[in-house]
């Protein structure tokens, strides 16, 4: 019987520089090496199993990403955790395995910590303004302006050494997915120049507001 399991890793330091597609290839590459029996699809092409069901941006880094694979046997969390870990590149740590309690499209919402290299004024006065409109484009590559102010109406702000740094939580999947991109393209506007930032996605949330499983 087939079984869908739902692996949590992190993406950090140089990692946050390969690509979505190049993360896929590093990944069954692994699952390979490590020797987990992983379902194929039927058909002329037959390939693994394996997908993302929020792909982070390149240049984020990610402390608790999901990766699901289906499996043609059973195996035990922790074997498959210590098998897996065994293959990682730098920068990727799986860290739990568990079988998946939700639909990949019931994902509702993501963490992120954003750090920016100027003060926090400027970036508060951004989120206290009523509308924050900036361009970006559909699924369907149309380029359309949107009102991000009320997805980042809970940021918090606060100083730190070197800058200033932000955590809001965004909805994330479908069509209606806020990128953290698009407030430091915003404050870039605001600013007339660019504001280097460093941005970290923390959770992955369900419907309730749960880590997603």
């Amino acid at each position: 019987m087939l079984k869908t399991v739902r692996l949590l890793f992190s993406k950090t330091g140089r990692a946050r520089f390969i690509s979505h597609l190049d993360l896929n290839r590093t990944m069954t590459r692994a699952v390979r090496r490590a020797g987990i029996p992983l379902w194929y699809t039927e058909g002329f092409n037959r390939h693994p199993y394996l997908t993302f069901p929020a792909p982070l941006s390149l240049g984020y880094e990610g402390l608790a990403e999901i990766m699901e694979i289906r499996l043609e046997e059973d195996m035990p969390s922790d074997e498959l955790v210590s098998k897996l870990q065994a293959v990682m590149p730098e920068g990727l740590c799986v860290f739990e395995a568990f079988e998946a309690q939700r639909k990949a499209g019931e994902l509702k919402s993501a963490a992120y910590t954003l750090h920016f290299t100027c003060p926090a004024d400027p970036v508060r006065e951004l989120l206290a303004q009523p509308s924050i409109f900036v361009e970006k484009f559909s699924k369907k590559k149309v380029l359309k302006t949107v009102d991000i102010a009320p997805a980042f109406a809970g940021a918090v702000v606060e100083d730190v050494e070197n800058g200033c740094k932000m955590t809001v939580t965004l909805p994330c999947g479908g069509e209606g997915t806020v990128n953290p991109s698009l407030f430091v393209t915003a404050l870039k506007q605001k600013l007339g120049e660019d504001i280097p930032c460093h941005v970290v996605r923390t959770a992955l949330f369900d419907p309730d507001g749960c880590p997603f499983r």
